[in-house]
């Protein structure tokens, strides 16, 4: 059995080392922003005008992450009994085309990796097009997902 207390610990170190990178990356940039190499030449040199934008977003992804720590800090990671509906938590067992993929079902950080026992296990936030589809089924439902490509079928095989 996956202990998700483990996995969730796992991702709150893995965002918060971001943080931590972001934030050295993010003051770069604003110091990069006002450096006398930046200033304009003309009122055509966007030099200055483009890292200050690079510095803006910078600072708001270490906001995002900041505020994906805090939540995952809060979250209760909780085991789910048989028939019960996916919410934030579930571990999901999900098959698409053969394929099985297990996701960890979270409100925020969707997408990053992480391993219990060799086994990769992908997180999926609640409010990406999968994640929303999935909330409220139950194993042995199917969700539909409208992609550019057409809709596409999941399988759920399991939810703990």
């Amino acid at each position: 059995m996956v202990d998700k207390r483990a996995l969730l610990a796992d991702l709150r170190a893995r965002i918060t080392a971001e943080v931590a990178s972001m934030t050295k990356i993010a003051k770069d940039a604003a110091a990069a922003a006002t450096h006398e190499e930046n200033k304009p030449e003309n009122d055509k040199d966007m030099r200055s005008t483009e890292a200050s934008y690079i510095a803006r977003g910078q600072a708001e992804r270490v906001r995002t992450l900041e505020h994906a720590a805090a939540v995952l800090g809060s979250m209760e990671a909780r085991d789910f009994a048989d028939g019960e509906a996916i919410q934030a938590s579930a571990l999901v067992d999900v098959a698409f085309k053969g394929a099985r993929t297990r996701y960890l079902v979270v409100p925020v950080a969707g997408g990053m990796t992480v391993k219990a026992d060799e086994e990769e296990i992908h997180t999926l936030a609640t409010t990406s097009p999968l994640g929303k589809a999935l909330l409220g089924l139950s194993e042995g439902d199917e969700a539909e997902v409208e992609t550019p490509q057409g809709v596409k079928t999941y399988v759920i095989l399991r939810v703990c």
